[in-house]
């Protein structure tokens, strides 16, 4: 029995000059002519060489560079939490504000950048949010300086850092979506991404304290952290130029539309009804971030301290404890993303990182030995291995409009910014209740977000494999890049999706059948858009919790240390 859908599909402003025509079976046999959602094809310049892999390679390193200051500064504020709080003369609950502000910024703002990331490209953007960063972390250092120690400017520097930490990983990403198409380097490029980023949190993060020993004051930790970000900022206007320079020189096809790179993406002002274009397979991604990428990330502000419990170590002995998670996905996210390449297997990706992070809260939540202990973090640090990659990389497959890539994970970005606001600001108000000032309540609210994470993950894994014409988005993630046409071909048929065959000089373009099809089954069947809104709807509900749960953490006075002071991904 086929599916039907309706010919008239409303079309986002890049689709209606960008559709090939293709008809599709009813129920009753008969055949009903519409227009596929197909991206064009222009062909590149016969004059000018393809772009050689050394410049491909250049620009992995350089991209991964622009957020080498960022991420070190990440924990930063976190790891000097208790000699902030006695230069400064603030509380537990002003410091909640301070280290918090970065996620409260980016509920919203998040989106907004996403679209104009899309809009004038990746590598504008990152010279952009870079110098924002910058910014953000040269008014925080001269907030230290010569026994300064303003709480208020602090404040203004971590929201004007925030601006930029939020959307940063964003750019980066657009910058590889361009350069790069899935199975052929994008996987490879957010796992290098990600190496580099936790190789720079985990020198910031455990360096701080003995930074500011040394040398006499917390202020040098944060100097040496806006050097490390102007450099950043260094790399990020590289890129911009160095990617003007190989448009000009080079026939570079643009992998998020088909056509010639021209340095900019869609035109046009922002619409909200582009949400109406995302599959239900993309909103079921976004719920699994809610619990996996806000717990995995949020559990990051208080590793330190349940490593201090359970090893009863000092605050030095933990945060190295705590800090050693990082070099495991810095060394495996990089091959992972090759396999990703290769072999497809992207929810199956997302069902593991979930199940490891169950794993890993069971064994903190049910035993208190230093064995178990250890196997746990072991389990944590495979979690955070495997979430980045798998999640980027599916977003970008499971959209029909790649161009739409930035403003699909900034949608997503901004619902787990909230969710950490959540969960750490009740985790917080547990530990304070607790008479012995335990993290074992806490716990459990991560042990919930596990559970969950994995029952959304399993559930899409199921339907990939027994169900696969219901979510048909998820099914062609999960297959190897070499079976996608086979699979494509497949799913048309049982949903009686015929496309014509395109002329001969549209396939000198790149149209074919496969992508036609390919990005009809992505494309969400839907009517009116009711249920696409009432999806947006929950998220929007989730970040307006996440702002409550952030006033009343600052009304309880929860502990600074509990509140995340990550940026989720």
């Amino acid at each position: 029995m086929s599916l039907q859908r309706q010919s008239s599909v409303e079309k986002t402003p890049v689709d209606e000059k960008e559709t090939s025509p293709v008809s599709i079976n009813d129920d009753n046999g008969s055949r009903r002519e519409g227009r596929s959602l197909v991206p064009s094809f222009a062909p590149g310049s016969p004059s000018k060489p393809r772009l050689p892999y050394s410049w491909q390679l250049a620009m992995i390193v350089l991209t991964c560079l622009c957020t080498f200051g960022n991420h070190w500064s990440n924990g930063l504020i976190v790891s000097l939490k208790t000699t902030i709080i006695k230069e400064t003369h603030i509380n537990n609950s002003q410091f909640a504000t301070l280290v918090a502000v970065t996620n409260l910024v980016n509920t919203f703002l998040c989106i907004g950048l996403g679209f104009y990331i899309d809009k004038l490209g990746g590598a504008f953007m990152s010279v952009v949010l870079a110098g924002f960063h910058l910014s953000g972390a040269v008014v925080m250092s001269g907030a230290a300086t010569n026994h300064l120690n303003s709480y208020p400017l602090l404040i203004v520097g971590k929201v004007l850092a925030a601006i930029g930490d939020g959307s940063l990983d964003n750019a980066q990403h657009r910058i590889f979506s361009t350069y790069f198409a899935p199975g052929k380097g994008f996987a490879f490029s957010i796992g290098a991404i990600w190496c580099v980023a936790n190789l720079a949190q985990f020198t910031g993060q455990s360096t701080a304290n003995v930074i500011a020993t040394n040398l006499g004051t917390y202020a040098w930790a944060l100097w040496i952290s806006s050097i490390i970000s102007a450099f950043s900022l260094g790399c990020a206007i590289t890129v911009f130029f160095l990617d003007r320079f190989l448009r000009a020189r080079y026939d570079i096809t643009d992998q998020t539309s088909g056509r010639r790179h021209m340095g900019r993406g869609r035109r046009g002002a922002f619409n909200i009804r582009a949400i109406r274009f995302l599959p239900m397979t993309f909103w079921l991604v976004v719920a699994f971030a809610v619990f996996e990428n806000a717990g995995v990330q949020s559990f990051v502000s208080i590793s330190t301290q349940i490593a201090q419990q359970r090893l009863k170590k000092g605050a030095v002995i933990g945060g190295w404890v705590s800090s050693f998670y990082l070099l495991l996905p810095a060394g495996l996210t990089p091959f992972l993303g090759i396999y990703i390449d290769f072999n497809g297997n992207r929810i199956g990706f997302l069902f593991l990182s979930g199940l490891t992070f169950l794993v890993s809260m069971l064994l903190l939540k049910f035993s208190h030995s230093v064995p178990t202990f250890i196997a746990a973090y072991v389990f944590y640090a495979l979690s955070q291995a495997v979430t980045p990659a798998p999640q980027v990389e599916i977003i970008r497959n499971i959209i029909p409009g790649p161009q739409y890539f930035a403003t699909g994970f900034a949608i997503k970005k901004s619902v787990v910014q909230a969710s950490i606001v959540i969960i750490t600001t009740a985790a917080g108000r547990l530990q304070d209740l607790s008479p012995t000032d335990s993290l074992d309540p806490a716990v459990t609210l991560w042990l919930v977000y596990a559970f969950l994470s994995v029952a959304i993950s399993g559930f899409m894994l199921a339907m990939s494999y027994f169900a696969p014409n219901i979510l048909p988005a998820a099914r062609l993630s999960q297959v190897a890049p070499r079976d996608l046409p086979a699979e494509v071909e497949k799913l048309a048929a049982n949903q009686g999706i015929v496309v014509r065959k395109p002329d001969p000089e549209d396939e000198d373009e790149g149209v074919s059948e496969i992508k036609a099809k390919e990005k009809i089954l992505k494309s969400p069947v839907h009517q009116s858009g009711l249920i696409s809104w009432a999806y947006l709807l929950t998220g929007l509900g989730i970040i307006f919790i996440g702002w409550i749960m952030f006033g009343m953490g600052v009304n309880w006075g929860v502990h600074g240390s509990v509140v995340a002071g990550t940026v989720g991904e």
